[in-house]
């Protein structure tokens, strides 16, 4: 029975969407169950316990498969609150990325220290010299607090968030495009489209500098399909932009796609070589992170096997 939970999890795991997602979940809880039935002695499972291992590396290397799959049928929340106490760390994927997030939003700030403390300078420069201009500095404090509760999931805040900015600032850029990312969230995708169409008939500086932000912005609500599609477009427009492949590594990175992710961020300290020194700094430091977590996938150990050797006598 274990041998065959395993096998159906691995099959399950592949293909992993609205149809199959819960018995997954359940899948796990059962084939967790079965291992502890065992004992203290699991000699007789180590082939078992060898598979069982790489099955949990994966999920724990990507955690978006589960929370992509379940966000169809209401999302973890839901599914946990359904099926208590939910105690597998694969009920809490939703809460291991965005743990994630803020963990390399906390690293990255401090790798750049030293340039937001420029960019305060300059913004309260500007602020001195434009003091008319309370729009910008509206949008600009805005900013972060809509991202962080984008980051938590709480899409409706958000928008409300962005509908308060907006009021001072109605044709600022990145408003725009959080208007359209917020409202696809929300299932009106009419508001979301025309929220983006008018983003784009005054976009701030290259076409390839408005897909990036876009999908930059849609990575950090989890979209990861709507961002490899705008730093696809961003690419089209711009493909030795450093900016455009550091996002297609970032994507990457999101799904899990270690190997991928690594060389998108060898590229961006390549193509930043003599023009962008902040940017390789921050590339080398989130390969240097993704290096660390790659882990070698366990290799089951070999049964047993008896050799029997016979002897021969002579009469």
């Amino acid at each position: 029975m274990l041998r065959d939970g395993i096998a159906q999890a691995e099959k399950q795991i592949l293909h992993l969407d609205r149809t199959n997602i819960e018995d997954f979940l359940l899948q796990l809880d059962q084939n967790e169950k079965m291992f502890g039935d065992f004992g203290a002695d699991q000699t007789a499972i180590l082939a078992e316990s060898g598979r069982w291992s790489s099955l949990l590396k994966r999920l724990t290397s990507q955690p978006q498969l589960i929370v992509d799959a379940t966000s169809y049928v209401g999302g973890l929340p839901k599914l946990r609150s359904k099926h208590q106490p939910a105690t597998g760390f694969w009920w809490h994927m939703d809460d291991a990325i965005k743990q994630r997030r803020i963990q390399t939003i906390k690293k990255v700030a401090m790798a750049l220290g030293a340039i937001v403390v420029i960019a305060g300078v300059m913004i309260l420069a500007i602020n001195f010299f434009t003091r008319g201009n309370q729009s910008a500095t509206v949008a600009a404090n805005s900013s972060a607090t809509i991202e962080q509760l984008v980051v938590d999931g709480k899409w409706q805040e958000a928008l409300t968030q962005v509908q308060i900015a907006r009021t001072a600032s109605p044709q600022q850029n990145e408003l725009l495009i959080w208007e359209s990312i917020l409202s696809e969230k929300l299932g009106d995708s009419t508001r979301a489209q025309a929220a983006l169409a008018e983003a784009q008939q005054n976009p701030s500086g290259t076409n390839a500098e408005f897909w990036t932000l876009v999908g930059t912005d849609r990575q950090i609500a989890g979209d990861l399909e709507g961002a490899e599609q705008a730093a696809q477009r961003a690419l089209v427009n711009a493909p030795q932009d450093p900016q455009v492949t550091f996002l297609l590594a970032s994507i990457a990175e999101a799904r899990g796609d270690s190997l991928q992710a690594a060389d998108y961020f060898s590229k961006t300290i390549a193509l930043a070589e003599g023009t962008n020194p902040e940017l390789i700094v921050v590339a080398k430091m989130r390969m240097g992170m993704l290096m660390q977590q790659v882990q070698p996938i366990p290799v089951p150990m070999p049964e047993q096997t008896i050799t029997t050797t016979s002897t021969s006598t002579s009469p």
